[in-house]
């Protein structure tokens, strides 16, 4: 074994090897620890602005439906119903299998083709099928994108042809940003058995146009819509139905959940089980 003597000191050679080996252990931990922490600090990180971006679109979603709610009213207002905000009502839903074309029995025949640049007239759709997937099959479309009364559609997305994407959900004049984000408003009738509600027919003449069913959705802002990669995509639904003035002391019934039937009763009686409680 060498030994250097400098000065009063002597040092082994073998001792500063051993020595060299522990710091390269030493910065080799380290380097692995501050690698784990910026990995954790990055996933962390990425957690809170995907939660950010979803509690956004969320809340575009429910700006997008109380705007809804205040279209549908002036549709109410203007002609009573929600008729010229539906679309038509089909006698049958019905489609032999979930493989049926997109087009079968759309609500809509004159509506355009969601394939077609900024169309979302029918965009999605559900069919509720017999066990085991087997038709014939109950076929429920997300809607038609709702136009407000003066014509213009309820929907502020990029796909939109000719629209810049500045956030104004409700067209005013000023074109002032109201959100960030996008938001798209649909509405559909509700499925009654195998019709639409407020199917014509000789019990109903007229037809019926007090029930919409509003669905809202709202994306995150820089998601542009609901296009090929994932975004922060939310989507709301709701029942809105024309209000109707009732008459006090009307006949209730807890199963029927009825109000307005116009059978006045002089007290009232709740609708009770056969078997005692």
């Amino acid at each position: 074994m060498q030994r250097t003597r400098i000065g009063h000191h002597v040092r082994s050679i073998s001792d500063e090897g051993s020595a060299f080996v522990i710091s390269v252990l030493i910065l080799f931990v380290l380097s692995v620890l501050g690698m784990a922490l910026m990995l954790t600090t990055t996933t962390e990180k990425d957690i809170a602005i995907n939660h950010r971006w979803g509690e956004q679109a969320f809340f575009n979603a429910d700006a997008a439906l109380e705007y809804g709610k205040n279209v549908l009213g002036q549709y109410l207002l203007r002609d009573g119903s929600f008729e010229k905000a539906l679309p038509p009502a089909r006698d049958d839903v019905m489609v032999a299998s979930s493989s049926a074309p997109w087009g079968d029995k759309r609500p809509d025949p004159v509506s355009c083709d969601p394939s077609s640049p900024g169309c979302r007239d029918y965009q999605y759709f559900v069919d509720h099928c017999s066990p085991g997937g087997a038709g014939p099959c109950v076929r429920v479309y997300i809607g038609k994108v709702l136009e407000r009364p003066d014509g213009t559609l309820a929907q502020y997305d990029f796909r939109l042809p000719g629209s810049a994407v500045a956030g104004d959900l409700d067209n005013d004049p000023l074109r002032t940003p109201n959100l960030e984000g996008t938001t798209t408003l649909w509405v559909r009738r509700p499925i009654v058995g195998t019709r639409d509600y407020g199917t014509r027919d000789a019990d109903n003449p007229d037809g019926l146009h007090d029930r919409v069913i509003l669905t809202a959705e709202g994306t995150a802002p820089g998601a542009m819509g609901a296009g090929a990669r994932p975004v922060s995509l939310r989507r709301l639904e709701m029942v809105v139905r024309r209000p109707t003035s009732g008459i006090e002391g009307d006949q209730y019934g807890r199963v029927t959940g009825g109000s307005d039937s116009g059978t006045r009763k002089a007290s009232y009686d709740e609708v009770r089980s056969s078997v005692a409680p």
